[in-house]
């Protein structure tokens, strides 16, 4: 008759001293590493998402110089002639409008021609980053 193993196993680990207890250091390490990552990726990930979301878009600010309000039906004309444009919003005063737009596809330069063709005289006041007039208009709101 052989040997059989499984049958002395309990009194071999007690002569030896082995017992199992928990978790071995290789799953807790890797538990806690996987933890770590994971709450890198939380933190980090949306706002590299954000970035690409955003890494081509400018804003182009227009002065409008007729002083009257900009013809509401002219911002979804926009939006759909010229390709790349992806928001417009007047400020509360009317005097000025702020055209977002992807410059990879489109230009203010475009913009522009396309507002006087509609009959819309405008002066470019400025073209800045998406995300730079975003922070600079956070940086206002706190003061």
């Amino acid at each position: 008759m052989a040997y059989d193993l499984e049958k002395y196993r309990d009194k071999r680990e007690k002569v030896l001293g082995r017992k199992k207890r928990g978790l071995s250091f290789g799953t807790m390490a890797v538990l806690v590493s996987g933890l770590i990552i994971l709450g890198l990726g939380v933190a980090v990930v949306p706002k590299a998402v954000a970035f690409f979301n955003t890494r081509n878009l400018d804003d182009a600010i227009y002065k409008l110089q007729n002083r009257t309000a900009m013809p509401a039906q002219l911002g979804p004309e926009l939006m759909r002639d010229l390709h790349g444009v992806k928001e417009i919003e007047a400020d509360s005063h009317g005097a000025r409008i702020v055209v977002t737009f992807d410059r990879s596809m489109t230009g203010a330069e475009k913009i522009a021609a396309y507002l006087r063709q509609k009959g819309v005289d405008t002066v470019l006041l400025n073209q800045v980053s998406r995300r730079q007039r975003l922070a600079t208009l956070r940086k206002e709101a706190e003061f």
